[in-house]
């Protein structure tokens, strides 16, 4: 059974931070551009094709549950536990052995999401193992669960919110952290100890990550947001209002050769310069959606003497030129002109030095982030390159392969993309919030 086809939500949580806004209303009934946060949930896990939506609700749960039965989308069925006593979330979930499916998806009641639901499942089932949490790079790491991920996107690190553990936050440096939305196997019960209330993220999943289980990551720039407090709930509102929600980004980082120009090596001069077919229209389609669009690119030709700076200006230009013809602009520009191979003699050696900007090194995405104005966990990197699949990995970013140009099989690198495409043209589309008919 794929695992889209039950969704448990965790509705039992009292709503302390919502208290000055809701009073003892429970938070899933907060309202966000007219609907509540649960309407919101169970609408789009049901057109994303689940099946069942289990909640597991505390004491005066009734209202809750009330709700739901009232706003049920077609074609998706009701259940309910209502505790009597609180047990926390793992222990909710464990009081609900005999109704979960053998992989199931599990939403915090609390968080707001627009998600490509079937391809998270799908992506969990891949990868298999005891779960695969979605994560994002977080905007409030001082108040989330940080994680750490290797280049299989296997979970290696937990960082919990206590003060003890937040002096151990470098094991995350990237600032990943566990949005409340996961894919998660029965087998993880075994994990929740009996007759005592347990809590998922600050004791169950750490454990797990402890004992090396096979916990997985699913790095997203879709949006997915906490909406457990006054201000993120209004954030959520502004975003829907405006219709942000349904991009799956807001700043999209491209290489240049092999992605946006043909080629896979740099060119010499402006005439050599060609479009890929398609790439135009696909930074048109990003541009029209309001999806900022910057380059970073490695151009180690200018360290090794090939091109001087000049020339690679007037590549930008050439560049810049042709997308305009059709209609399309970028928002951003940067190029690493370093080369750190040193024992070539050609070229210019001020330039034949190690830096933090050459791809996969983070410099340019930091540069590029802090002045687009838009939310870190919302960038996502495109490229043709497994540089820029380890870059973004590196970054605490998604990334898009793309078919043209190398095609990111280079084996380079061992990073794997979050989602591959045909082309540019292919990744705008669904970052637009369309469907790709494309691969994951």
């Amino acid at each position: 059974m794929s695992a889209l086809e039950q969704a448990v939500l965790l509705c039992g949580g009292a709503g302390t931070r919502m208290a000055p806004l809701l009073g003892n209303l429970p938070k899933v009934l907060a309202e966000a551009d007219g609907r509540t946060l649960l309407d919101h949930t169970l609408s789009g896990l049901a057109a994303g094709g689940t099946k069942s939506a289990l909640l597991l609700l505390g004491p005066g749960g009734e209202r809750v549950l009330e709700r739901a039965r009232r706003s049920t989308p077609p074609g998706l069925r009701i259940d309910a536990i209502v505790e009597p006593a609180a047990r926390g979330t793992a222990g909710a979930l464990r009081g609900a052995a005999d109704h979960l499916a053998e992989r199931f998806l599990l939403v915090y009641g609390d968080v707001f999401a627009m998600l490509d639901w079937p391809r998270l499942a799908a992506t969990a089932e891949r990868n298999g193992g005891v779960g695969t949490l979605v994560l994002h790079r977080s905007d409030h790491p001082e108040d989330s669960d940080l994680v750490a991920i290797d280049d299989s996107c296997r979970v290696i690190g937990w960082v919990g919110r206590s003060p003890e553990s937040r002096r151990r936050a470098l094991v995350a440096a990237t600032g990943l952290t566990n949005t409340g939305i996961a894919v998660l196997h029965r087998d993880v019960l075994h994990r929740i100890p009996e007759g005592r209330p347990s809590d998922l993220t600050e004791e169950v999943i750490p454990a797990l990550v402890d004992a090396r289980a096979p916990v997985y990551g699913y790095i997203t720039s879709e949006f997915v947001r906490d909406a457990g407090t006054p201000r993120r709930l209004a954030e959520v509102e502004a975003a829907l209002t405006s219709g942000r929600v349904g991009h799956r980004a807001e700043l999209c980082l491209i290489d240049r050769d092999g992605v946006l120009t043909e080629g896979t090596t740099p060119p010499m001069s402006a005439d050599e310069v060609r479009l890929i077919p398609g790439a135009a229209a696909g930074v048109r389609a990003l541009n029209e959606a309001g999806i900022l669009v910057v380059v970073v690119s490695n151009q180690g030709g200018v360290a090794r003497g090939l091109f001087d700076e000049e020339t690679l200006a007037r590549i930008h230009e050439r560049v810049v030129a042709l997308l305009a013809a059709d209609g399309a602009h970028l928002d951003g520009f940067h190029y690493c002109p370093h080369h750190p191979e040193t024992h070539w003699r050609e070229g210019r050696p001020e330039l034949r030095v190690p830096c933090r900007c050459r791809k996969p090194s983070t410099g340019m995405v930091e540069l590029a982030i802090s002045r687009a104005a838009r939310p870190s966990w919302r960038a996502v990197v495109v490229g043709d390159e497994t540089t820029d699949l380890q870059l973004a990995m590196n970054a605490g970013l998604p990334s898009i392969a793309v078919d043209t140009g190398h095609g990111c099989r280079d084996d380079r690198y061992p990073a794997r993309p979050s989602w591959r495409f045909a082309s540019l043209a292919g990744a705008a589309r669904w970052l637009c919030g369309g469907e790709p008919g494309a691969s994951a």
